[in-house]
């Protein structure tokens, strides 16, 4: 065979002879099962899928064999799952791998049809730890749930598309990783959100419990760099949770049915941009920056967020950023705030590009408290927030967005002296079209004007508080 990853087996026959009483796992369909005499056992097994060469396996035992059924969307069929077992388990295996049962099925329905559904899936015990994900029949330690998750995910990554070089040996381990944790997520996070948090939090713990390490695999010389747990596994997982934050499920998915599809790819190999072309030809987003920083970047970003409540609804936050490592200087994400009092909650999203950034985004309420990243989508560790007070310039402040103006638009008023603000708008001919009374709280407020129903044009914004009087232009 070619040992290499640019070269897939296009079939596959394994015939094994063994002692009678002693049963052969291995890939694909078993077309003979035979005693040849009284002491000689002949299987032989077909596969006709491409195949990578580290991806052959056959073990031999006297095994317990028993099939189950896992039913498919769209297909009359349902594909038969083999399990050969050590025969002291058989009892508990039965029950324990009836679980995957289920996993096929979202997989199946997730992302694309099971790559080798003309054969079969199965499990093959076998005595190293863990698992390894053989074509057609996972080969593991024992029937954990996430360890079957994990190796049938490879299934699709890994087996179907195989990592081209072992740099990129994330798009096997990334992604087998995200998928078990996805689907403990989707079956058990509505009814124990709470676990679901911590086990992220473990996760981004760490990941985050050393400063430095990419994605990318920095000496392929090195067995036990390619296969890092913190780094290949587990980082390349939470690359996928961030491309989810930051594309949205749906996009995401439909992103990752494409990759799947994509002929040059289908039963070959792939480096990781070819999972970055299907994720911007879906998405419409480009991941230059993204990919850089995560995938051949270091480490991760620390968060110093510091707000202000603006009236009685608004907050104005300030964002910078310190990273963990000099090999990236900024991490450009969408960064959720989640702001409580003591009776109402509500998470904004902002769409954090450069230090030292200014928001104001209405709230709805009066906040006490801010937590960065709640629900533990990003890679991030040591955030802190403050909050500071709206009175840090002497001077007036005023800021209008958007300007030109759309339906409506804001007027953010910093540090007015008197309580009794009024704002005035004028067409450029001196008619008073609109006045408000804006609410400041502590020197400070926002007034959202319905801009929807003026002409386009030109308009004259005219404020006037404690005897001060400024004026601003509109453009609608």
């Amino acid at each position: 065979c070619k040992q290499s990853l640019h070269d897939k087996i296009d079939s596959l026959d394994v015939w094994v002879y063994t002692d009678t009483g002693l049963l052969a796992a291995s890939n694909g369909v078993v077309i003979r099962d035979e005693v040849i005499n009284d002491t000689t056992h002949l299987m032989v097994w077909k596969h006709r899928y491409p195949i990578a060469t580290y991806l052959v396996a056959f073990a031999v035992t006297n095994y317990a064999q028993y099939t189950q059924y896992a039913p498919l969307v769209g297909r009359a069929k349902p594909l038969p799952v083999l399990n050969y077992v050590f025969p002291q388990f058989l009892n508990t295996a039965q029950q324990e791998t009836k679980q995957v049962l289920p996993i096929i099925r979202l997989y199946d329905s997730l992302i694309v049809r099971y790559p080798f559904v003309e054969e079969k899936y199965g499990h093959a015990q076998f005595t190293w730890g863990g698992g390894t994900e053989h074509q057609t029949m996972g080969f593991m330690v024992n029937f954990s749930f996430d360890l079957m998750a994990h190796e049938l995910a490879h299934q699709w990554f890994g087996d179907k598309i195989t990592c081209g070089t072992w740099e990129d040996i994330w798009l096997n381990e990334g992604f087998a990783t995200h998928l078990a944790s996805f689907y403990n997520e989707n079956k058990y996070g509505p009814i124990n959100w709470d676990g679901m948090i911590r086990n992220r939090k473990s996760v981004v713990d760490f990941i985050t419990s050393l400063p430095d390490g990419s994605v990318k695999v920095s000496d392929t010389t090195d067995v036990n760099r390619i296969f890092n747990s913190r780094l290949s596994y587990q980082k390349g997982s939470y690359l996928l949770y961030m491309l989810r934050w930051k594309l949205s499920d749906e996009v995401f998915f439909k992103a990752i049915q494409q990759y799947q599809k994509d002929p040059k790819l289908v039963y070959g190999f792939a480096r990781t941009a070819d999972l970055k072309r299907n994720l911007e030809q879906v998405s419409g987003v480009d991941l230059t920056e993204f990919f850089k920083d995560w995938y051949e970047g270091q480490g991760y970003p620390s968060y110093q967020v510091q707000w202000t409540p603006v009236g009685t609804d608004h907050v104005r936050i300030k964002l910078n950023q310190t990273t963990s490592h000099p090999s990236v200087d900024f991490f450009e994400l969408p960064l959720a705030l989640k702001f409580s009092n003591a009776s109402q909650t509500k998470t904004l999203v902002l769409d954090n590009k450069t230090n030292g950034e200014v928001f104001i985004k209405q709230l709805g309420f009066i906040p006490t408290s801010v937590v960065v990243d709640p629900e533990y989508w990003l890679i991030t560790k040591n955030n802190t927030t403050q909050k500071v007070s709206d009175d840090l310039n002497p001077e007036n402040f005023v800021k209008i967005y958007p300007n030109p103006i759309g339906d409506q638009f804001s007027v953010y008023l910093r540090n007015f002296s008197s309580a009794e603000t009024t704002l005035s708008i004028y067409t450029m001919q001196g008619k008073l079209i609109q006045k408000e009374l804006p609410v400041l709280v502590e020197k400070s407020g926002v007034s959202v004007i319905n801009s929807q129903h003026w002409p386009q044009g030109n308009y004259v914004l005219k404020i006037s508080s404690g005897g001060v009087k400024q004026s601003f232009k509109l453009i609608k």
